[in-house]
């Protein structure tokens, strides 16, 4: 089976969990459900989880540890605020939705057809045939974008390593910062420090 992540966008919210509805209906030889999310964007960028499912299970799960977890919270934080809305503030802009294959980011890409005003379910797939999600995109007259999962894993890997490295350049700016404006006084925190540890290690001495 080949292992993907399919994105089904919707410019009408209650399909986006008919299609949710209909993936789990599917299951079976030719297709395995491992996750999936139904998410809506709003007027302002901001995404918003609407539903959530794992390996076919009808009840809510956490996306905790999971790779659409970690796929749905890079597209809520500030890269997935600015696709869905420089492309395609209304849905269904031509111009934007045509301009998504041509990006090099899979994420990029993928947050390219989910636009302001749109819901969408994002789901990890093993699929034998392509048949049975294409046939509900169809059905639901979805905007269909399916990607590798080996190559949807390797960016969120790689954007998570950059933004850990960008995160210690930033703590370590922070702290150099710190040293600056109070350097005059970390000399009296020094000696303050010792002096209250001598006084506490006298005490505890005396106790003995």
């Amino acid at each position: 089976m080949d292992q993907n992540v399919v994105v089904l966008s919707f410019a009408e919210e209650s399909r986006a969990f008919e299609a949710l509805s209909l993936l789990k209906n599917a299951v079976g030889p030719q297709l395995k459900l491992h996750n999936a999310v139904v998410v809506q964007r709003d007027a302002q960028g901001m995404l918003n989880i609407q539903d959530q499912a794992s390996d076919g299970a009808v009840a809510r799960v956490a996306l905790n540890g999971t790779l659409i977890g970690a796929l749905v919270g890079m597209l809520a934080g500030p890269l997935g605020i600015l696709l869905g809305g420089v492309y395609g503030a209304v849905f269904g802009d031509a111009v934007a939705l045509d301009r998504a294959e041509d990006r090099a980011s899979v994420v990029d890409q993928i947050g390219t057809v989910i636009p302001q005003g749109s819901t969408a379910l994002i789901a990890q797939v093993d699929e034998a045939d392509v048949a049975a999600v294409d046939a509900i995109a169809k059905q639901l007259e979805a905007t269909l974008l399916r990607r590798p999962l080996e190559a949807v894993q390797a960016e969120v890997r790689a954007q998570k390593e950059a933004h850990d490295v960008a995160a210690q350049a930033a703590v370590r700016a922070l702290r150099l910062q710190h040293l600056d404006k109070w350097e005059h006084k970390v000399e009296d925190w020094k000696n303050e420090v010792k002096a209250s540890a001598a006084h506490l290690k006298a005490r505890i001495s005396s106790k003995s």
